[in-house]
């Protein structure tokens, strides 16, 4: 199984809203504001002045957004439906970053993320004498496949290895709840379509057919948005 298939197998099972907010590396930046409230909704004055409050303050600097964005371009490279920039993951870290820079979430902000990237740095800095985001796709891919998991990893690794199962459970989740994400999974629900009865290769598995008068009249488009009626014989009248 590919990466990305036990990727997709992981997040079908948590499913959530996407989160896209203060842009630092995508090319928005210039329209930061209109990218911000592109999903704009009813707040109350308290989530107003609270959203406020985050869009104009940044906690990450460029030289950690610049490795956030290599780490998650090596986890999920761009295929045919977008990429890390487009998925807004890089940004959704950054607002979990400030929202939990409190002493409620231990500051996991700084003790878990920024902390992470030092500990990565450093790492990379042993092994090649320059930092992870100086450090070129293959260099980084052979370093992460050693750190990918926790088992049996040798003890001088351990904390390398929890801090990308962070980042990359972070990634995951930003881009698999994300509009390409969603289109990469190829998830459908919630969706309007328009249903023509069980597909055709299904009904031919099962040897049957349906009755051309009977889908004729059931299957009416035209009439998709009317309630069905029936007779108390259970005869169809609308």
């Amino acid at each position: 199984m590919k990466r990305r298939d036990s990727i997709k197998t992981i997040i079908l099972s948590s499913i959530g809203a996407s989160l896209t907010l203060e842009g630092c590396i995508s090319p928005l930046n210039e329209n930061i504001s209109e990218k911000i409230w592109e999903y704009r909704y009813g707040r109350t004055p308290f989530e107003k002045e609270r959203d406020n409050k985050f869009l104009n303050a940044q906690f990450f600097n460029e030289s950690e957004l610049r490795t956030i964005s290599r780490i998650a371009n090596i986890i999920i490279p761009p295929n045919e439906f977008g990429n890390i920039n487009d998925a807004g993951v890089v940004e959704m870290i950054e607002f979990i970053a400030k929202d939990w820079s409190t002493p409620a979430h231990n500051n996991y902000g700084e003790n878990v993320l920024r902390k992470g990237i030092v500990v990565l740095d450093n790492l990379f800095k042993n092994k090649f004498n320059k930092k992870l985001s100086e450090c070129s796709d293959d260099e980084i891919k052979s370093i992460f496949d050693v750190i990918s998991y926790n088992d049996n990893i040798e003890e001088d690794l351990k904390e390398a290895s929890s801090s990308f199962a962070t980042f990359r459970y972070m990634v995951v989740t930003g881009w698999f709840t994300s509009e390409v994400g969603m289109r990469d999974l190829g998830y459908k629900g919630n969706i309007p379509n328009v249903w023509d009865g069980v597909p055709e290769d299904v009904l031919k598995d099962h040897d049957v057919t349906y009755d051309k008068e009977w889908i004729a009249k059931c299957v009416d488009q035209s009439k998709r948005n009317e309630t069905a009626v029936w007779d108390d014989d259970g005869n169809l009248l609308t």
